[in-house]
């Protein structure tokens, strides 16, 4: 059946006599009461594949028993923690949610900001006068904040994580809450952009200091003990920076926050208000870790099959508070992958390497210096380019596009460049000529974004050790997507779909509002039987033959 056909359908119910005569609105029968969306920090689709017989967990269930998208991406630049997780659940992209990367320069500030950063909010949980976070930055709307606004405010949402930005980008605005880890002290954390003061539930689970039942503790292989192998991290005894730094990549911060969205659930009675509640739930310790060591290592393998047991018990609890999997809809993917560590390419015989930063700035620095004169060029670097000084631009007076083709010509210059693209060419809006250039296009927010943004060539990055992502290629696109509940249709799906297309279609679900933002598409695979319920309930019945009026 076309999906257009359901909508027809569903939209002629809607408009018949008593179709709104409930004052408050009412979770329909064939809504799911809650939607779990759950995204795991750099984890590439891969895992799902190349670690697959050692799931016997949530993973393993939801692969074998939910609709999987084999080809799905964070189709934009760059692929980093903030833009996946703000696309995750608004549909949009970059350049129309606001959300360009972890961090940028802001010229009326004069400096760097992230992503949630907002001198306007104080944090909650870590001692007084600290500045908090909030979403104020992302300019769209998220599927929970139409679920709020259709349910006229019945409903609850809720944004859980270790990273500030990974807990509040997919919630949205007008979110109940948002929670995140604080990293010097362990404690649960949040912003007065929600509340007054936290509530006492979470005061109540900081006081048990859950972050510091693993002082001491070592993390084996599974299956491994002292006598049989050796440890991949043994963490400090003593509650200092050094025992945050090093339990943030372990398997233990996963499970304490597996435990919060246990007293999340539970406190907050999700899956039991009038509307659809939405949790969303970040695992961020498998980023923590990944950084370190790169895909290839034998603890992210490990920390992989952790992460399906976790989901198993995290489904197990969601499927008992919603009252049975038929009022549960689950999702889960990625907000981006990584990059291989370079050493470990190399020894491949695969391309690739590490950039030297002070090169690289350097190299644009000597060239604007030698055509234009000296002064300080750059103001700030992002993650996808670089930010000019306009006063020394009109101070000169000098056309910005000169100052921008210069840059990014001694950009090409340098051997791990692969394309610079200038903030005159992108304001042009000229046609993408290929996929690359399209991801640049939707990255480029005019008011945010750099004045030359640059990509490497594949697998080039930054930094001493380790390994990192932000590139617009596969290794760091490519995520898993799943969707799981009664209602889901179980198959394997090979149509190359984006990140974008979640919410969306979980708006068709539910059948509100898309996000203002959105960009993605509504996948039919997932959302057609939840359609077709929905239309079988409003076929008329058939009218008794003498019952009318003659």
């Amino acid at each position: 059946m076309k999906i257009r056909n359901i909508f027809c359908t569903a939209l002629l119910a809607l408009s018949l006599p008593g179709a709104h005569a409930e004052e408050k609105p009412k979770t329909s029968e064939h809504r799911p009461k809650l939607i779990l969306a759950i995204a795991i920090d750099q984890f590439r689709y891969d895992y799902t594949t190349r670690f697959r017989d050692r799931y016997t967990g949530g993973l393993a269930t939801m692969l074998s028993q939910g609709a999987v998208f084999v080809d799905a991406h964070q189709d934009h630049f760059p692929t980093v923690t903030a833009t996946g997780h703000a696309t995750f659940l608004t549909g949009s992209v970059p350049a129309t949610s606001g959300i360009i990367g972890n961090d940028w320069y802001d010229r009326a500030l004069g400096k760097t900001i992230t992503s949630v950063e907002d001198a306007k909010t104080t944090l909650l949980g870590a001692g007084s006068g600290k500045e908090g976070a909030s979403p104020h930055n992302l300019i769209v709307s998220t599927l929970g904040d139409e679920i709020k606004i259709a349910d006229r405010g019945t409903s609850k949402v809720i944004g859980i994580s270790m990273k500030d930005r990974a807990a509040i980008l997919p919630a949205g605005r007008m979110a109940d809450a948002a929670y995140w880890i604080d990293n010097q002290s362990g404690n649960v954390v949040s912003s007065t952009w929600y509340q007054s003061k936290l509530p006492e539930w979470v005061e109540q689970f900081n006081s048990t200091k859950p972050a510091l039942k693993y002082l001491g503790a070592t993390w084996f292989p599974i299956g491994k003990d002292a006598f049989s192998a050796k440890p991949f991290i043994t963490l400090s005894n003593i509650a200092n920076k050094a025992y945050f730094s090093e339990w943030e990549k372990t398997p233990y911060a996963n499970d304490m926050l597996e435990e919060l969205a246990e007293q999340v659930l539970r406190h907050e009675d999700l899956g039991h208000h009038n509307g659809t509640d939405v949790l969303t739930i970040s695992f961020s310790a498998n980023d923590h870790l990944g950084h370190a060591v790169g895909p290839d290592a034998p603890e992210v393998e490990d920390m992989s099959v952790y992460t399906d047991r976790v989901l198993a018990k995290l489904l197990d609890a969601a499927v008992k508070q919603a009252g049975g999997l038929e009022n549960l809809l689950v999702v889960v993917t990625a907000d981006h992958g990584v990059s291989p560590v370079p050493e470990v390419n190399t020894a491949r015989k695969m391309p690739g390497g590490r950039i030297d930063k002070k090169e690289y700035l350097g190299k644009i620095q000597d060239a604007l210096t030698k055509k234009f004169g000296e002064g300080k060029w750059l103001l700030g670097v992002q993650e996808s380019g670089f930010y000019f000084n306009y006063d020394l631009i009109a101070q000169k007076k000098l056309k910005p596009s000169a100052v921008e083709d210069e840059a990014a010509a001694a950009a090409m210059t340098l051997p791990y460049v692969a394309r610079t693209y200038t903030r005159t060419q992108l304001l042009k809006h000229e046609a993408a000529q290929s996929q690359i250039d399209e991801y640049v296009a939707r990255a480029f927010f005019p008011q945010r974004g750099p004045d030359v943004i640059v990509i490497m060539k594949p697998y080039y990055l930054g930094g001493d050790s380790g390994t990192g992502h932000g590139s617009p290629y596969d290794y760091d696109s490519h995520v898993p997507l799943i969707f799981y509940g009664s209602k889901v249709r179980a198959g394997v799906y090979s149509k190359r779909v984006g990140v974008s297309d979640v919410a969306p279609t979980l708006a068709a679900i539910l059948q509100i509002e898309t996000p203002s933002g959105n960009v993605g598409h509504v996948l039919e695979q997932v959302a057609e039987p939840f359609l077709e319920s929905r239309q079988q309930s409003h076929l008329p019945h058939s009218t008794p033959k003498h019952s009318a009026k003659q």
